[in-house]
């Protein structure tokens, strides 16, 4: 259920202390002119950088797949140290306390696999940087969840062997031959990758899904 007036408001006090309060996000606030936008920009976009651009100014839309606690935070270009920087850091926290993913973001134009089947470059060189960026959070773990006032990177109990999420092509480019490929790669290495029409309709379940919600709550 969306957070009402009151919640938010407690959320916002609690959030003054909150190292990462700047990358916070209000989730539930997803709305039809938010699809709009997602849905419009899918003609408009012209490339990685694009989204990037999108993603930092809607952020709320990157991470409706995430199914923890009222707290979610995004995290745009984290800096590892000085060798990586991640297209994103995605986040919620329940009573296990936090729990964080890595978003890698390639075109919508990309594509998984070629004509023969074999792994393209696109996504051959997402897999290396996500797996690049999880192979230093790991010789780093101690650093990586330290508090940022402690010269840290502030994320709390992050783990050695976080999710991973590629972000890249569209489903009509995806041969039904290859989707099993997909899916085993993902599985073998860890990393969920999906498309940007997926992202699309994670988005669009949960505004069904509040929009339901909110309704039967003004009926009650």
């Amino acid at each position: 259920m969306a957070l009402g007036v009151f919640e938010k408001a407690t959320t916002a006090k609690w959030l003054e202390n909150d190292p990462l309060r700047d990358f916070f996000v209000f989730w539930d606030e997803i709305d039809r002119i938010h699809l709009s936008v997602f849905n419009n920009f899918l003609e408009k976009a012209k490339n990685e950088h694009d989204w990037q651009y999108f993603f930092e100014n809607f952020p709320l839309l990157l991470l409706q797949h995430m199914n923890g606690g009222h707290e979610r935070w995004v995290i745009p270009q984290k800096a590892l140290g000085s060798e990586y920087r991640t297209d994103f850091v995605i986040g919620e926290k329940d009573s296990d306390g936090f729990h964080w993913q890595a978003v890698e973001i390639e075109s919508h134009n990309a594509k998984c696999f070629t004509k023969n089947g074999n792994y393209t470059k696109e996504l051959t060189h997402a897999v290396k940087q996500i797996e690049d960026w999880r192979s230093w959070i790991r010789d780093n773990i101690q650093y990586a969840r330290n508090d940022k006032n402690k010269n840290g990177l502030g994320l709390t109990d992050i783990v050695p062997d976080l999710p991973r999420l590629i972000i890249i092509g569209r489903r009509k480019d995806l041969h039904e031959k290859n989707k099993y490929k997909r899916r085993d790669y993902g599985i073998r290495m860890n990393i969920k990758i999906h498309t940007y029409d997926w992202l699309y309709e994670m988005a669009k379940e949960r505004f069904q899904m509040l929009h339901r919600l909110n309704n039967y709550d003004s009926i009650n």
